[in-house]
């Protein structure tokens, strides 16, 4: 073997001065540097190609630490590539599907949409031919009573026409009209009437991916029905204010007495527990749990009902996320620029449908997603935009749905700010008790 700076027999040294060495370097080249280079931001989408660009450097910058260092590959730098890179690729993969399956679900909406249209529209047509017919029919009975009532007036005219030729003239079209004129005008009318009840009961109206499958799930129970909304249920939530009356069952005693005794007309659908040992009342509706309300406050004693909060929760308003908004944008200018560029976002008075909540950081440190709270008579408006002009860009719009969920106990329904004191903090792997010496149970990824 040649010694650093010699050349074996025979062989020359290279003209450049760089020898064996050079050539050696030209075939462990970065082969990873030059794919980043190469990818095309045209073969992705908008929103997807700064997160896989990010994704990518981020593994050439882990992988080359990893060669300048000379550590070999092992169990150890298995674990750190599945952490810091492998498991953040899956969530791109998972956004990608989404969109694919979205598309799909839009192409068979409305191709479905497009075919039940153009067969209520022929059979629209069919039935439009069907009363016409009957209508011409109509005319020529109508036709041929006027042939015969023409027929009994002919001696009359001759009469007439002895007697004062200009009085038959007078007379003449206001007795046709007389006996023709009402029949055509009813029977038009009658025709008009059933053409359009017919129309309006064979119009076929556009459903929805979940109503397409929830009818091909039920096609063995009968004839598929269209998906209504429900009413609204009644809610009333009664929060004790201090720890002593943490009891839920005797908390529930308490106010189910009083409707037994005051209104045992009364009907709930159900009463259950909620933090803190409070009571949840669901009712059929929000007037009826108005009426249940009042009945507690009448005939409750007062300092029974000083001991408690009696809450009846506002609807939620539907909320939308609008992605990769640019993080050094705030809220206020936020909402001036998207009322300047969509003019369907505010009403007459340029009131806003919309109310901007909050943000939550992007994948792309340079941007940040916005969640906007809209009327929920705006739903489908907003639902069907799927984007929002903002400057000079088109912003993603999606729908978004939230769930609460305590970080601290990891139990749904509230957040870490309204968890029980008392609760301990819980391992969010094992799900054990987190404590100084905790040993996690949990797999290692």
């Amino acid at each position: 073997m040649a010694k650093k700076g010699t050349t074996q027999k025979g062989n020359a040294p290279d003209k450049s001065g760089e020898g064996s060495q050079a050539s050696s370097n030209d075939k462990y080249v970065n082969e990873l540097r030059i794919m980043i280079d190469k990818l095309n931001p045209g073969d992705y989408t908008e929103g997807a190609f700064p997160t896989i660009l990010e994704w990518f450097n981020n593994l050439e910058k882990f992988s080359t630490e990893i060669v300048d260092g000379g550590l070999t590959y092992g169990k150890l730098m298995r674990n750190n590539f599945v952490k810091l890179h492998y498991r953040e690729l899956l969530p791109i993969f998972q956004e990608l599907c989404f969109e694919i399956k979205k598309r799909d679900a839009d192409i068979f909406h409305l191709k479905l949409s497009l075919a039940e249209s153009e067969h209520s529209l022929l059979k629209a047509k069919i039935w439009t031919l069907e009363r016409e017919n009957i209508a011409l029919r109509a005319k020529i009975v109508t036709n041929t009573d006027l042939s015969e009532t023409i027929k009994e007036l002919l001696p009359k005219l001759e009469e007439f026409k002895n007697s004062n030729t200009q009085v038959l003239k007078e007379q003449l079209p206001t007795i046709i009209k007389d006996a023709t004129c009402p029949d055509i005008k009813s029977t038009l009318e009658i025709v008009n009437r059933e053409i359009v009840a017919e129309v309006k009961k064979n119009r076929v109206e556009a459903r929805s991916f979940a109503q397409v499958a929830l009818q091909n799930k039920d096609k063995r129970q009968g004839p598929p029905s269209l998906l209504t909304p429900k009413d609204p249920e009644g809610i009333l939530l009664i929060k004790p204010k201090s720890d002593a009356l943490r009891d839920f069952e005797a908390n529930r005693k308490i106010f189910l007495d009083i409707l037994q005794a005051n209104s045992p007309g009364a009907r709930l659908r159900g009463v259950v527990t909620i933090f803190g040992g409070g009571v949840k009342f669901i009712a059929a509706s929000p007037d009826d749990i108005t009426v249940i309300k009042e009945t507690l406050m009448e005939h409750g004693e007062k300092e029974t009902l000083e001991k408690f909060d009696f809450i009846t929760p506002n609807r939620r308003s539907p909320q939308f996320i609008l992605y990769n908004v640019p993080k050094e944008i705030g809220e206020s200018e936020l909402k001036v620029g998207l009322m300047a560029k969509n003019i369907t976002l505010a009403d007459g008075n340029n009131k806003p449908h919309f109310k901007i909540e909050f943000s939550i950081p992007a994948r792309d440190s340079r941007f940040n997603h916005w969640v906007l709270s809209i009327n929920p008579k705006k739903y489908d408006d907003f639902k069907n935009k799927e984007g929002l002009y903002f400057h000079f860009s088109r912003l993603r719009l999606s729908e978004f749905i939230s769930v609460k969920q305590c970080k601290k106990c990891f139990a749904f329904g509230h957040t870490t700010k309204g968890c029980d004191p008392a609760n301990k903090q819980l391992c969010d792997k094992c799900g054990e008790v987190k404590e100084e010496n905790h040993r996690c149970r949990g797999k290692i990824a």
